[in-house]
């Protein structure tokens, strides 16, 4: 653990040592790079990821189908709209506790995997985050309003009234900042120590005060690395978007196929990384695993 000494120098003034700016740029990269060296070596960890947004997508359809019917069978087309409203705003909740439920189960399967060496099953990360339901719903349910507060005021961009756009843009940013500050922790404190929902609230900042640098570099790491790849996949497919129809909709099979493919990949490692993260900020060390890829000099 890290001393009070440590502790002290960990944070936002710290200029220099273990805990200085340019030292915390470096963990920051490590940190990414063992991510995506973990994820690549353990694809199932991206099965997490493909079924939460599976499971998302169908909860969604499900919901607002069910609601907007029985509201048509109700009120005809009146009754529709206001269904369709009122599955759209229950969906938001639903899929928020399902998106935290497969976060907490992939956290659980990669932490396991960064402190033992061991690859641990498919249904390793389910059963762990089976064990804290009752946090999980409840930090969904709090996710999805802050969720829907930020929706709110970005909803105001679309405001003919340009100081008022701006307003709203700029408060939606500034909350969506706070809020990923301060409940960066949340999740990997859930479902690795099993604390309740309010207190695993309180330790996050702590936690984010020792690691705020590697977190924002990591997380604009991979990010980056995304976005790159991204920008590949496009560019070698362009050549295909000019040879007609055929090569139009095989480049856009294989662009929309990268894009997907991708996104999930380096999702999975943003879950990686935050386990990592959150064994360094309680334990001031990097993750056993480190040693395997030579990324353990931190």
């Amino acid at each position: 653990m890290l001393s009070s000494g440590a502790r002290a120098t960990a944070g936002l003034g710290d200029i220099t040592g273990k805990y200085g700016f340019k030292n915390r740029i470096r963990r920051g990269w490590r940190i990414t790079k063992l991510g995506i060296h973990v994820v690549k070596a353990d694809p199932e960890l991206i099965l997490y990821v493909l079924f939460s947004a599976i499971m998302s997508i169908l909860s969604f359809g499900v919901v607002l189908s069910l609601t907007g019917g029985l509201g048509f069978v109700i009120g005809n087309d009146e009754g529709f709209e206001g269904g369709v409203a009122l599955g759209t705003f229950l969906s938001y909740f639903i899929v928020s506790i399902i998106v935290v439920f497969w976060n907490a189960a992939i956290v659980a399967s990669a932490y396991e995997r960064l402190t033992t060496g061991r690859n641990p099953s498919f249904s390793y990360g389910i059963k762990q985050a089976m064990k804290c339901l009752p946090q999980i719903f409840a930090w969904g349910l709090i996710s999805g309003t802050v969720g829907l507060i930020i929706n709110f005021f970005e909803g105001m961009e679309s405001s003919d009234n340009i100081i008022v756009s701006i307003l709203g843009r700029i408060i939606a940013s500034l909350i969506q900042f706070a809020w990923w500050m301060t409940t960066f922790f949340v999740i990997p404190i859930i479902v690795l120590e099993k604390n309740g929902v309010f207190e695993s609230m309180k330790e996050s900042p702590e936690l984010f005060q020792k690691t705020w640098g590697e977190n924002i570099v990591a997380s604009m790491g991979t990010g980056i690395i995304n976005f790159l790849v991204i920008l590949f996949i496009i560019i070698i497919c362009l050549p295909l978007l000019l040879l007609g129809e055929i090569g139009l909709a095989l480049g856009f099979i294989i662009i929309v196929a990268g894009i997907t493919l991708s996104s999930l990949f380096f999702t999975a490692c943003d879950a990686v990384n935050r386990a990592s993260m959150y064994y360094y900020a309680k334990t001031g060390e990097e993750v056993p695993l480190a040693q395997k890829y030579g990324l353990d000099v931190w």
